[in-house]
Order: C-alpha cells, then sequence, then structure tokens
C-alpha cells in the first residue's frame, strides 16, 4: 500500500514538472512572438504581410530552417537577432494557438 502511494506522488510530481516547463515555454514564447514576428505574421500568428503561421505544421528544425534561411521573401534572421532558444520558445507558443 506505501509503495503505492509513494508511485502515485512520484507519477504526479512528474506530471507537474513536465506541465510546468512546457506552460513556461509557451509563456516565454508569446512576448518573443510579438517582438520579432506579429509586425509580418500578424497577432498570434494569423498572417499579415506575411503568411499564416497557424496551424503550426513544422518540426523545430524545419522552423530553425525556415528563420535562418527563409524559402520566401522574408529575411534571414540571423541568431544575433533571435537566438535558438526563442525560435524554440516562438515554436511553443504558436503550437498552442488554435
Amino acid at each position: 500500500m506505501r509503495i503505492r502511494v509513494v508511485s502515485g506522488c512520484v507519477a504526479l510530481l512528474i506530471v507537474v514538472c513536465v506541465w510546468a516547463v512546457g506552460s513556461a515555454a509557451t509563456d516565454a514564447g508569446q512576448p518573443v512572438y510579438e517582438k520579432k514576428c506579429s509586425k509580418c505574421h500578424g497577432a498570434e500568428g494569423r498572417g499579415a504581410k506575411g503568411p499564416r503561421l497557424v496551424p503550426f505544421y513544422w518540426t523545430d528544425e524545419q522552423a530553425l530552417e525556415l528563420v535562418r534561411q527563409p524559402v520566401c521573401d522574408m529575411p534571414p534572421m540571423s541568431e544575433a537577432e533571435v537566438s535558438d532558444a526563442e525560435v524554440a520558445q516562438i515554436v511553443a507558443y504558436l503550437r498552442t494557438i488554435k
């Protein structure tokens, strides 16, 4: 009985930690998106001068490649302009938008 309680508590702790980390990435991504991307891609990635980004279909690797070497009219963004970590935060944020 005691082992089940401990195992249940550990499982709950893991779920809470995973949720908190994911939530933090999403929360961090919104202001980065608004500062670096929304001017062209619109509020919540719904399109403006640039194309829609939601629903977000790209992998993390594809997104980073498209930011660094776009295949459209978007100017490339160097790591000095937006870091790999910021791109990951933006991607996490865009994935939450339905």
